[in-house]
């Protein structure tokens, strides 16, 4: 509930506010970098440390901040936009801090030949909750754009966010954490393997190549095709549709055939998903290019999460975790900046400059595929051997 709200409206408020591009690039991903910088600094505090009291003080203090967030809007008109915007990434740095520990809570918890479906179980039930969130959230506030809402739109959407971030603290600290099987020694550096330092350089600059553009597609809807909040809110909808259609195949085929397979025939589809927004421009055509993106987008979601825990279980975890994720919000980091500086100064190419920007997002992520994707280790070539000789053996009789 909370993530269908804030990705409704985060955005839309910080284009209220007047936030300039080079913050609103940099509201989801210079947060997640800070939380990363925060893992390496509580390493030493982490160490043989249970998890889950360390995720359920997190999701409490990030609640709080979107508290934090409501207040903003009605700071005087100078300081609103700064506020909110540090409001905001203390809202997603808090979380971040500590997502290396959940990721290693929840690979505990699931048991690796069935990883796949559960999280495409769990990713269907989340996607089903955040679509009718969105949905409702975007039809009680069909009558507004962002020209025309008041500041109390936003806070009471960001008030009934922290609502449901508190209520999902409380579900967490009743979840069950298995024992921590084993932790790096504290005086002993990180060595990640081959297998981990390939797949966390090609997925991070994928997600690069994607966040050179991504925070521009909901400025772009809201600001210079004008869509309503209602067309906006199903522009999401569309988008964890298709998530919804993906899971219903794409944690099988990953748990029979592997993750690499996957997750490149998935980076393939999400980098050439932006090359549709280039000939469009109305509400219909805009659902229907974000449910294809949907589709690609939890193809290589899923499949990268699965990959990422099969890569470090057999090591020390969180050093491995907090490896690939200082990877990822390091490269995503730089090239947002990189986006905002770029998305004022772009020439005119096709309807809007930001559709230039779009293009240029494409071509880096198709060049992410081609170079770095093709080296990712596959991590189950011999359990692909050995069922396709079941299958033949089965099939022969």
């Amino acid at each position: 509930m909370m993530l269908g709200i804030v990705e409704t409206f985060g955005v839309a408020a910080a284009v209220a506010l007047g936030v300039p591009c080079v913050l609103v690039a940099l509201l989801g991903t210079l947060p997640t970098w800070l939380g990363a910088l925060a893992q390496l600094a509580l390493r030493q505090n982490l160490i043989g440390s249970a998890r889950k009291p360390w995720v359920v003080r997190a999701v409490r203090v990030q609640a709080t901040m979107l508290l934090l967030v409501v207040l903003t809007g009605w700071a005087p008109v100078g300081w609103a936009a700064r506020l909110y915007v540090l409001a905001f990434m203390l809202y997603g740095a808090t979380n971040a801090a500590v997502g290396h520990l959940w990721i290693s809570w929840l690979s505990d918890v699931c048991p690796e030949d069935i990883l796949g479906r559960h999280m495409a179980w769990r990713s269907a039930i989340f996607a089903c909750v955040q679509l009718s969130t969105t949905a409702v959230a975007g039809w009680l506030a069909r009558g507004f754009t962002n020209r025309t809402a008041s500041w109390s739109l936003y806070a009471l959407a960001f008030a009934v966010a922290a609502a449901a971030r508190y209520a999902s603290g409380g579900f967490l600290s009743r979840q069950y954490e298995p024992p921590i099987a084993f932790e790096l020694p504290t005086n002993r550096p990180y060595h990640p393997p081959v297998a981990l330092a390939r797949f966390a350089k090609a997925i991070a600059l994928f997600n690069g190549a994607a966040l050179l553009a991504g925070p521009f597609f909901n400025v772009w809807f809201l600001r210079d095709l004008g869509f309503s909040y209602f067309a906006f809110a199903m522009a999401g909808v569309s988008s964890l549709a298709g998530t919804l259609v993906a899971n219903r195949f794409v944690g099988t085929l990953a748990d029979k055939v592997g993750a690499t397979p996957i997750l490149k025939i998935g980076a393939v589809l999400a980098a050439l998903s932006p090359v549709a927004y280039l000939w469009i421009d109305r509400p219909w055509q805009v659902w229907f290019a974000n449910f294809g993106s949907g589709i690609a987008w939890a193809s290589v979601n899923l499949a990268a999460f699965k990959y990422l825990v099969q890569a470090v279980r057999k090591g020390p975890e969180r050093p491995g975790f907090v490896y690939a994720n200082l990877w990822l919000t390091t490269t995503v980091l730089v090239m947002s900046l990189i986006g905002g500086l770029l998305a004022p100064h772009l020439p005119t190419l096709f309807a809007w400059p930001l559709q230039t920007l779009f293009l240029l997002s494409a071509l880096a992520r198709v060049a992410v595929v081609s170079i770095f994707f093709a080296q990712i280790v596959d991590l189950e070539p011999r359990q692909h051997a050995a069922r396709a000789y079941d299958a033949a053996f089965c099939r022969d009789g």
